[in-house]
């Protein structure tokens, strides 16, 4: 008798189901991984991590670090921590200055975590928003969830500035590099550090952010900051943390003047 040939069985709908499900999985690991990766490896330590302890004011605009901050939410952190009700023209003021598209250029990498710090401030006369830039060192961080777009952004800000007739200096501390304008404003130098986009009005707290954590007598290391921390509550837009002197006092109202003058907020 001949032996007859095995037939090969027929894969039923129940393999195909099995593939699918293989590479749905797939396709979710994948996933998982490169969202990780996105919420950790580019999330730089907080920027209490990289500051002094000496902070005289620490203005927290968006404490709830799991939401990108949107316009609504900023403006309520102004008007919780500064007393500021926004104009209408808030947002192109702030366009303008900076000589970018909020929408394009900035709502595409900026993160979630948004602070004004002050340190060394003392103030001199009865124009403290002037007092700020001159006799302080005032700092403005924008976390960064994307850095190649932040980078983008900077390059972009750097060119209307030189557009504008300004010219810039750069300065080293490893990979980073911190640019150095010629006008005296709370945006003066700026750098991608540690991934945030960080302004101040002179390059030397900017080199020292660039250092980067782990260094002793840190803002995050001060009891009366970590209590702070811990009672900020959720659901609040804004806080502010203080070292309790009479000096953070004129800082916060140097911060608020500052921004009233940015902002283009009518006078009170």
């Amino acid at each position: 008798m001949l032996k007859s040939a095995t037939m090969p069985r027929e894969r039923g709908l129940g393999y195909a189901l099995l593939g699918g499900l293989v590479i749905t999985l797939i396709a979710v690991l994948i996933g998982v991984a490169f969202i990780y990766w996105f919420t950790t490896v580019q999330r730089g330590p907080a920027p209490a991590e990289l500051l002094p302890a000496d902070v005289q004011l620490y203005a927290s605009l968006s404490p709830t670090l799991s939401d990108v901050p949107e316009q609504p939410r900023i403006e309520l952190a102004l008007k919780e921590v500064f007393g500021l009700s926004m104009p209408a023209n808030a947002a192109a003021n702030v366009a303008a200055l900076l000589g970018v598209k909020l929408d394009s250029d900035v709502i595409t990498w900026v993160g979630s975590d948004i602070a004004i710090v002050v340190r060394d401030f003392t103030p001199v006369t009865r124009d403290v928003a002037a007092d700020l830039i001159t006799n302080g060192e005032v700092m403005i961080f924008l976390a960064s969830r994307n850095d190649p777009q932040a980078r983008m952004f900077l390059d972009k800000h750097l060119e209307v500035r030189r557009l504008r007739g300004e010219t810039f200096t750069e300065q080293r501390v490893g990979e980073t590099i911190i640019y150095v304008g010629e006008i005296d404003s709370p945006l003066r130098a700026v750098g991608l550090i540690e991934h945030y986009i960080v302004f101040a009005n002179r390059p030397e707290p900017l080199l020292d952010l660039a250092a980067g954590p782990g260094r002793p007598n840190r803002l995050i290391d001060v009891p009366a900051y970590q209590q702070f921390r811990e009672t900020i509550a959720a659901v609040r837009s804004g806080a502010i943390y203080t070292d309790g002197s009479p000096v953070s006092e004129a800082a916060r109202a140097a911060v608020r003047a500052w921004l009233v003058r940015l902002l283009g907020v009518p006078a009170s």
